[in-house]
């Protein structure tokens, strides 16, 4: 039976109800940073209508993961559809570029996060998970990449803890660009990044039970 729930849920046939809107940050000047708490060593900056990393973290210690993020402060959420608009303003002839979304943040050494870079190969593009150790893929490494430009972008992320699926949906597309299966984390909190580069966030939103 657990065979079948993962197959289901790699090949999409369960879906995360929609639900109410749990999370919806305020992107202003008035606000600021108050809703949201950096990790890392990357410079975070709030800008009118979006959240700047305005630079990029430098990634150093013992575990290799990302070195710029944001978490959302917030109680934990567990099933939920997370939708938000990102953009890599890196140049677009660096292939490495890359915006990550952060989702089952337990700690600044445990977490998942989507990867979305402008190459496909072992640690770019991907659904990785950090566990007090160098951050492990999830996904099947096979995804194309997507990230090949300067331009805004919407991203929906889907969590479904009782399965253990993650799907991973860019811009208006159908068919998940990135899945895995796992059941690490089955709640946590949310937030956004990049793992050494720079780039924006607007319009966050996540949605649940």
């Amino acid at each position: 039976m657990r065979l079948l729930i993962a197959l289901a849920a790699l090949a999409g046939l369960t879906q995360v109800p929609l639900g109410p809107v749990l999370l919806k940050p305020e992107f202003s000047l008035a606000r600021g940073m108050a809703d949201w708490e950096p990790q890392g060593n990357g410079q975070w900056v709030m800008r009118d209508g979006f959240l700047r990393l305005d630079q990029a973290g430098v990634p150093g210690g013992p575990i290799r993961m990302p070195a710029g993020l944001a978490i959302l402060k917030s109680a934990p959420v567990n099933a939920f559809v997370l939708q938000v608009d990102l953009r890599s303003d890196a140049p677009v002839d660096l292939l490495v570029r890359d915006v990550d979304v952060v989702f089952g943040y337990q700690s600044p050494t445990q977490f998942y996060y989507v990867h979305l870079a402008a190459k496909t190969d072992a640690v770019h593009t991907g659904i990785f998970v950090v566990n007090n150790a160098d951050r492990t893929r999830l996904d099947d490494g096979k995804a194309t990449s997507r990230l090949m430009d300067q331009q805004w972008h919407r991203v929906r992320v889907e969590r479904d803890t009782m399965s253990g699926a993650i799907r991973v949906f860019f811009d208006a597309d159908v068919a998940p660009m990135l899945s895995a299966v796992d059941r690490t984390f089955t709640s946590g909190r949310v937030g956004v990044g990049s793992f050494d580069e720079t780039g924006e966030f607007r319009n966050l939103e996540v949605r649940g039970s």
